[in-house]
């Protein structure tokens, strides 16, 4: 049983590994010593510690997870530099943006999301509630050598809380303004011990919303989401290892929540509420199935894992955004992915370390979009005009890949990676005679990294990577019927350092990318159509620094500053835009926090935490009339801990600020009516939670 019990020792490090990245301090009533912890990372698909990984990772432990209140992508995402999330239109969209890249509509991702080593094909995947989660990774730049298609911004990875040898669990029920109400469950342990091992867990969240339609007097972000997740694992031999998992989403809510403001400019459209007179609503169903087996036999490890997912989406809503009874819109969104990948990884302690490996997935793909006619105010009096686009898609996506590192001395590391990704998209257009279009798009991706251990507590690196994002088609009515493939040219220096007899961890990073095709979306409404193009050259310049240091026994300060300066080289051809920022584009983020954990008395402890996120300038078209000028956003959470009971309260967004979280002025949207659209961010909400440990 020596390798059975060595296996378990390391997943036990990998995943009660506690703070990851820089953005956060340590679970409260958990510092036990001024040092901070050693923590191990699987960012580069095996187990090492952050501060020896020559890549840009902000990372959070189960216990940072929860003192921070994190629930949605977004919260975390708000606490890492350089990225940002903004969740709009429906339920399941939302829209990311890494470095200056970001997710448009109707697209592909713009960051790999992986889940338990399961990639999330769908950028609909993303916006989930996040619960019983052990780690979750965030990986800045380009990580196509490994990570493969839509990793050119970067790659999330969500680790939930694995099956254990002992029996465990919790319950959580919260309560918020907008009569908000939420419940999470898990519980685990072995069912055969030592041999078949299990973990359930559950979530539940309603609300009655907190942004008022103002013609109807309605709450308009109306929210409900019921997840369940079962994961097993089998320790078939001493050196096999078996885990499955399934899990089951269903959300409903508001959709569609745009004001609407004249072409007067986003200077003059704050605090302008909805006045549509018909509520929209959109619904999402996900479900998730994988198998993974680890076979370990000495020389290497084997993995294999096999998922297939679907996501179905449907959304009904008011098309011109006015109290006006004149029309509505839809869209009904039904995928189903199967994925199938296989790696061979070689042990950690040897001077030459590997990964190589093969990747497969097959995606069915149908869209089919609809104008109504309004004719009562309500959804279920719409009645079908036009149907704007129908289709099928068919889509194989291949990859191989791998990855070298050798030591040529003790502190001067060399490695390189390769992959290639070949994107198979075949198209059949419902509405013209079931006619079909197809095309491949193929990348190779390399990349090379050196690093430098000066001593035990300092390194550097120098990275160049490569980044790809497939293209694909729009209506064949429109230009461009088919958009191009996106790619990245990164070079990228970075150092990571721990000082101060281990009581604080700064590193950081400075970068240059080259974007050649980057993907913009917009719309044609003569056309009917959405398109996405795209922008010939772009360049994006920029650094990270990141910041932890523990000021005292129970004391820690923390944050990050992401700065990145775009710039549009080459828009269509012509001068156009030329020197004008990306759209979405954040010129700078900042956070910065504390949180104090203390004793009370010998069974009563406290948590205080504030959290600052300031967000610069952001840009919402290429023609940068548009912009959103500096938001700063503060969060408070304080607690009490007695034994395995614990009680938070908390207040996100303490002063207030509104501000449009998304915007789209009438040249880029195709407003129906001129008039530039926005959805206004979520305001302050507040509310409680109580938890049990058992």
């Amino acid at each position: 049983m020596g390798r059975l019990h060595k296996r378990q020792d390391v997943m036990r490090r990998i995943f009660t590994g506690s703070l990851a990245g820089l953005s956060l301090a340590v679970p409260a009533m958990a510092q036990e010593t001024l040092v901070l912890e050693e923590i191990i990372v699987t960012a580069q698909k095996r187990a090492e510690k952050l501060q020896e990984v020559p890549v840009s990772v902000t990372a959070f432990s189960a216990g940072m997870v929860e003192d921070a209140g994190i629930k949605t992508a977004e919260d975390f995402l708000s606490l890492t530099p350089n990225i940002r999330m903004v969740q709009s239109f429906t339920v399941g969209n939302s829209f990311v943006t890494v470095r200056g890249i970001s997710q448009i509509n109707n697209n592909d991702p713009s960051v790999a999301v992986v889940v338990d080593g399961v990639p999330q094909a769908n950028q609909k995947q993303l916006s989930q509630q996040f619960f019983d989660i052990e780690r979750i990774e965030v990986l800045k730049g380009p990580q196509g050598a490994l990570y493969g298609r839509n990793s050119i911004g970067g790659a999330i990875n969500i680790i939930t809380r694995q099956p254990k040898d002992r029996m465990e669990g919790s319950a959580e029920l919260g309560y918020g303004n907008g009569d908000s109400w939420s419940a999470t469950a898990a519980i685990g342990g072995p069912v055969v011990k030592d041999k078949l091992l299990f973990r359930a867990a559950a979530s539940y969240q309603d609300s009655d919303g907190l942004i008022t339609n103002s013609f109807l007097d309605r709450k308009a972000d109306f929210y409900q989401d019921k997840t369940g997740r079962l994961q097993g694992t089998w320790l078939a031999a001493e050196d096999i290892s078996v885990d499955a998992r399934a899990s089951l989403s269903r959300t409903e809510g508001g959709a569609v929540l745009y004001s609407q403001f004249g072409t007067t400019g986003l200077s003059n459209a704050t605090h302008i509420k909805p006045t549509e007179n018909v509520l929209g609503e959109s619904q999402r169903d996900m479900d998730d199935l994988s198998l993974k087996v680890d076979w370990d036999f000495g020389a290497a490890t084997l993995t294999a894992i096999t998922a297939y997912s679907t996501v179905k989406e449907s959304y009904r809503g008011d098309l011109d955004f006015s109290s006006a009874r004149v029309l509505g819109q839809g869209q009904d969104l039904d995928v189903d992915m199967l994925s199938q990948e296989v790696r061979l990884t070689s042990p950690n302690d040897q001077p030459f370390r590997w990964i190589g490996g093969a990747y497969y997935l097959h995606t069915d793909r149908a869209l089919r979009t609809t104008v109504f006619l309004d004719n009562n105010g309500t959804i279920a009096g719409f009645t079908p005009l036009v149907v704007f686009g129908d289709e099928t898609n068919d889509n194989d996506a291949y990859a191989v890949f791998g990855q070298g590192a050798f030591d040529v001395t003790q502190k001067l590391e060399l490695s390189a990676a390769l992959r290639y990704d070949s994107d198979q998209r075949q198209q059949t257009d419902l509405l013209r005679n079931n006619a079909v279009r197809e095309k491949t798009f193929r990348k190779w991706q390399p990349k090379f990294t050196a690093k430098y251990q000066w001593t035990d507590a300092v390194m550097s690196y120098a990275t160049f990577s490569t980044g790809f994002r497939s293209g694909g088609f729009n209506a064949p009515t429109v230009n461009p019927a088919i958009f191009a493939k996106e790619t990245t040219t990164n070079y990228e220096a970075g150092f990571k350092a721990t000082m101060a007899d281990g009581r604080v961890v700064l590193n950081g990073s400075a970068f240059r990318t080259k974007l050649r095709n980057a993907q913009i979306f917009k719309v044609d409404l003569t056309a009917g159509a959405q398109i996405i193009d795209n922008i010939r050259r772009a360049t994006l310049t920029g650094l990270e620094l990141e910041l932890q240091a523990r000021l005292a026994l129970g004391w820690d300060l923390f944050g990050g500053l992401g700065i990145t300066d775009s710039e549009i080289r080459d828009f269509d051809g012509t001068a156009a835009y030329r020197g004008n920022q990306l759209p979405s584009n954040t010129k700078a983020t900042l956070n910065v926090g504390s949180q104090y954990s203390f004793d009370i008395t010998d069974s009563l402890g406290g948590l205080l935490r504030f959290d600052i996120d300031h967000r610069g300038k952001q840009y919402y078209t290429a023609d940068n009339i548009d912009f959103r000028k500096s938001v700063t956003l503060i969060d408070l959470r304080a607690g009490l801990t007695y034994g395995d009971w614990s009680l938070t309260a908390y207040v996100r967004n303490l002063t207030d600020k509104q501000y449009f979280a998304e915007y789209a002025d009438a040249k880029w949207s195709g407003s129906a009516t001129g008039q530039d659209l926005g959805q206004l961010s979520r305001p302050r909400s507040y509310g409680v939670t109580a938890k049990a440990r058992f």
